[in-house]
């Protein structure tokens, strides 16, 4: 026994005169509380420690799923290790239990082979880099952004607020969109009686413009110029490098501001017309 436990059990039995086997159960039932609480506030400390080193940045997912990932493997070994100095305070014997570790990992190996293959894809998906938490994917037909990534599952939040969980193990084929930046598409048409060569300077300064005014364009767009001769309009087209999957946004606004400038400098945004002749 401790010296803690020694003075503990001479406070008890001496001073408050509780018989002696009751005092070792309080003694023991102290301090397995005392480890517990020691096993949390190591935890914490532990993972404050661990987004310090990995020196984890809101805006870099990457490096918050690593924090994650580390912080999670060293709880669970903390957890072992307070679980074993725990069953020596109760004295018991932990030696067969690690003499059987063996035996018994290879037993729970034979069956839980899906766990493993989860925890061993997880791993790759992790350290290979495929996708982190907060990238916007697709797997399995489901589109959305990676709410949770962990070593057994990963947890995936489509726009209406559907949540989908995979097991690592069984997620196939993935599309990240968040790896590369996007493209806007802005089509637009004007009149066959408008200037071309007027047209062309007028768009320098807003597509300058447009660079300043939105955030999530990261380069000055560009204009195309002349894509298709349609029936009643010259199609033309502007493309606008964007932040990863801000390019709808970006679009919508864009058309807004292409009309609103039209309008401005009396250039014509043609629409269908049809002719009917009276017989």
């Amino acid at each position: 026994m401790s010296s803690f436990g020694d003075l503990l059990f001479e406070f008890l039995t001496e001073t408050i005169k509780i018989n002696a086997y009751i005092s070792q159960l309080i003694i023991k039932f102290t301090v397995v509380i005392l480890w517990i609480i020691i096993g949390l506030i190591l935890i914490k400390v532990t993972r404050k420690i661990i987004f310090k080193v990995v020196r984890v940045d809101k805006k870099n997912s990457r490096s918050i799923t690593i924090a994650e990932l580390i912080s999670s493997i060293s709880k669970y070994v903390i957890w072992f290790i307070i679980a074993l100095m725990v069953l020596g305070e109760l004295s018991v014997d932990i030696t067969p239990f690690i003499a059987s570790a063996g035996v018994i990992g290879l037993a729970v190996g034979f069956g839980a082979q899906e766990l493993v293959k989860d925890f061993i894809s997880g791993f790759f998906i992790i350290f290979e880099d495929a996708f982190n938490v907060g990238d916007i994917v697709e797997i399995d037909g489901f589109k959305g952004s990676v709410l949770s990534l962990g070593l057994r599952i990963t947890i995936i939040e489509n726009w209406r607020g559907e949540r989908k969980t995979i097991s690592n193990g069984n997620l196939g084929s993935i599309i990240n969109f968040s790896k590369n930046n996007s493209i806007a598409v802005i089509d637009f048409g004007v009149g066959y009686d408008t200037n071309l060569a007027d047209l062309n300077k007028l768009l320098v300064p807003f597509l300058k413009e447009l660079k300043k005014k939105y955030d999530e364009i990261i380069e000055t767009p560009q204009f195309l110029g002349v894509t298709k001769l349609d029936d009643s309009s010259i199609n033309m087209m502007i493309i606008a490098k964007t932040n990863s999957m801000k390019h709808l946004q970006v679009e919508r606004d864009i058309r807004k501001d292409l009309v609103e400038y039209f309008n401005k400098h009396n250039i014509e945004i043609p629409f269908p017309q049809m002719v009917i002749h009276n017989a």
